[in-house]
């Protein structure tokens, strides 16, 4: 067994031996605290929350699939416990490592294999920091950029090559990404598109304050940082431990 699934296998006992009881969600959430102490690895942790959070959340929509014909229902007592307990475990999610997952289980109807970042080319220097620490990778990693294009190339053709190839599409948001016309139009819709349809996985990194949650189309997917905090705001190491979580996370994506 991989780590990963260690840790998720702990979490589904920990569950059942140790959750959903009578309990108050306050004296649960210090039993998750407590179990977390024993794990030193903030990805660890991160793994753990992650499928406590799937598991109370298939049996908040069983109970209403059984109770109220699927619907939610605010009065019910086992919905506002269930309810509170997952805004605890997002809390202390917000503050971990991103644990990317493909959710998307439709088999790609051709090879995709490029790592493709969307970026304005006002962030250019954040660009550069990320293609710094794919750098180790690249001989296992076709990692893709509009810096790629050759001279003389028809750079739109070769764009939407590229974009046809992509399993892992890094978004870099800032305002000038979301202003972006030529994003917003070429790039933006078919790796959408891919990720809905083609077993792509986007994973969004929040370089600037900008009004992400206003997109429908990207905030449907957890952003590696969350909006409140920024890599504009970051101090260096938390930056550099963002990169390098990017990149663990693309690496688990692309096997």
């Amino acid at each position: 067994m991989t780590n990963e699934e260690i840790i998720r296998a702990e979490a589904k006992d920990f569950y059942e031996w140790q959750m959903g009881r009578e309990d108050e969600v306050i004296n649960e959430v210090d039993k998750i605290k407590n179990r977390l102490s024993s794990l030193y690895s903030a990805e660890f942790k991160a793994i753990f929350l992650d499928e406590l959070n799937q598991i109370v959340s298939k049996n908040l929509q069983d109970h209403r699939n059984d109770a109220h014909n699927g619907e939610p229902n605010p009065g019910c007592a086992i919905e506002i416990k269930t309810e509170k307990l997952l805004f605890y475990l997002n809390q202390e999610m917000s503050i971990l490592p991103k644990i990317a997952k493909n959710t998307n289980a439709r088999e790609s109807s051709h090879m995709r294999n490029k790592v493709f970042v969307s970026y304005s080319h006002l962030n250019k220097s954040y660009l550069n920091d990320i293609k710094r620490h794919f750098k180790p990778f690249l001989k296992e990693i076709d990692f893709w950029h509009d810096e790629n294009i050759q001279p003389g190339a028809k750079w739109k053709t070769e764009i939407r090559n590229a974009i046809d190839q992509t399993k892992v599409a890094i978004l870099l948001l800032s305002t000038d990404f979301l202003g972006s016309e030529f994003i917003s139009t070429d790039e933006l819709p078919p790796l959408l598109q891919a990720a809905e349809k083609d077993g792509a996985t986007i994973l969004i990194v929040i370089l600037e304050p900008c009004l992400f949650e206003e997109f429908p189309n990207l905030n449907q997917y957890q952003a590696m940082n969350p909006p409140s905090n920024p890599v504009i705001k970051m101090e260096y190491s938390e930056k550099e431990e963002l990169y390098v979580n990017l990149v663990r996370q693309t690496k688990k994506l692309l096997k």
